[in-house]
């Protein structure tokens, strides 16, 4: 049975849209402010309530442009309907996405205004949104605030982005992501939330950094199946046989997408070594640590005391030799695409051994405490390994 509150979600961003070009400024924003009162009143959902009463203030105060209320609601609106009419069948992800996507290109053609870099990230944004919570009764709020806000941001970075770079950034991430979903590296969350990362290379900084974030990828992939049979015998392979979600992307992406944005912003090559720096470390993270549990008993890296294999701050000869070549791989890759030159080179490889070391001394100290887990300290890691590789560059640049 379908949802008729999605239908009429659906039909009531519609006519906001229709009406918005005619109404005075800050009026379709109240007009959303008087659904959510109206929806309070008939006890709906609460926290939907919430959403649209927040994203109807910002438009009413002139924070947020109508574009961005309109299109916000509409791509989700038509992200929910579609799934609702789908019912679970197996092309409903990629109907949601070009449908949802074609109503956001309506809303740009009616309004005049042609933002397609927002456009295809919200639309993305909202299906990988939908791909982790489904049809959870906080789904519609929780991807209105999702869209709105990446939308919000990128229309605050005002950076352009030309129609065919978008969609060739569009076809090249989504294209690999698909692959990785088909050879089991990736499931749904993980294709889309690798796509998003990779459109956001593609657009702010160019082809050369995905090629290097996919390098890292492969070269994860790699690491994870080597002597997959004796990781299981000792119960320390990766969880669903080493397929991606989107955590792990987020994890040891999301430092080289912000890095990313920042070269497309300013075109400081401090954004480069920190980019670098993160990947390498990331990927140096992910060769050590599949290819050095299978070195014998590691050292805890507080103490250098032996430890069962598998332990979080765990380190072996193997492990950090495998560890130091992950990083030089990725620092030659970048250098080999002439994204960084021979400075940024020498300071990522350091920078990326040094980071995955850091990844172990935090797993030490924070992970195996429980403060927080493994997404929490790749985050940090690559974090970390950035930024030493940045400040790396700059002593060395500065010599």
């Amino acid at each position: 049975m379908i949802d008729i509150r999605r239908i009429i979600a659906f039909a009531l961003a519609g006519i906001l849209l229709i009406l918005s070009p005619y109404l005075l400024s800050g009026i379709p924003g109240f007009l959303v402010i008087l659904a959510a009162a109206i929806l309070w009143y008939k006890k709906s959902e609460l926290w939907l309530c919430i959403t649209l009463g927040l994203v109807g203030l910002l438009g009413l105060v002139g924070i947020i442009p109508i574009f961005i209320l309109c299109a916000s609601i509409l791509i989700v609106a038509t992200t929910e309907l579609i799934f609702s009419l789908m019912k679970g069948k197996t092309l409903e992800y990629a109907l949601s996405f070009t449908g949802a996507l074609f109503i956001a290109a309506f809303v740009m053609e009616y309004l005049g205004s042609y933002p397609w870099l927002s456009v295809v990230v919200g639309t993305t944004v909202a299906v990988l949104i939908h791909s982790i919570i489904g049809t959870e009764k906080k789904a519609f709020a929780i991807e209105l605030a999702g869209v709105a806000g990446v939308m919000f941001i990128l229309n605050l970075l005002a950076y352009q982005a030309a129609f065919p770079l978008v969609v060739t950034a569009a076809v090249v991430a989504f294209g690999f992501s698909y692959l990785a979903y088909r050879l089991k590296t990736a499931d749904i969350p993980g294709l889309f939330s690798a796509a998003l990362v990779g459109i956001i290379l593609i657009v702010f900084a160019g082809i050369s950094w995905f090629l290097i974030m996919l390098a890292f990828f492969v070269l994860g992939a790699m690491a994870t199946r080597y002597q997959m049979d004796y990781k299981k015998s000792l119960q320390v392979e990766e969880a669903k046989g080493g397929v991606r979600g989107y955590i792990n992307v987020f994890a040891n992406g999301l430092v080289s997408m912000i890095a990313a944005i920042g070269w497309g912003v300013t075109q400081h090559p401090v954004f480069i070594a920190t980019y670098v720096g993160s990947v390498s470390t990331a990927c140096a993270d992910t060769i050590a640590g599949e290819i050095g549990v299978c070195s014998g008993k590691p050292l805890l890296i507080t103490t250098l005391q032996p430890v069962p294999e598998g332990t979080n701050g765990g380190i072996s000869v193997l492990g950090e030799f495998a560890g130091l070549l992950g990083a030089f791989l990725i620092s030659a890759c970048a250098f080999l695409l002439n994204a960084a030159d021979i400075s940024i080179f020498a300071a990522a490889v350091v920078g990326g051994f040094i980071g995955t070391n850091l990844d172990s001394l935090i797993g030490e100290l924070f992970e195996n405490k429980k403060v927080f887990g493994n997404a929490g300290t790749n985050f940090l890691a690559t974090l970390g390994g950035g930024i030493i590789t940045a400040l790396l560059w700059i002593i060395i640049t500065h010599l």
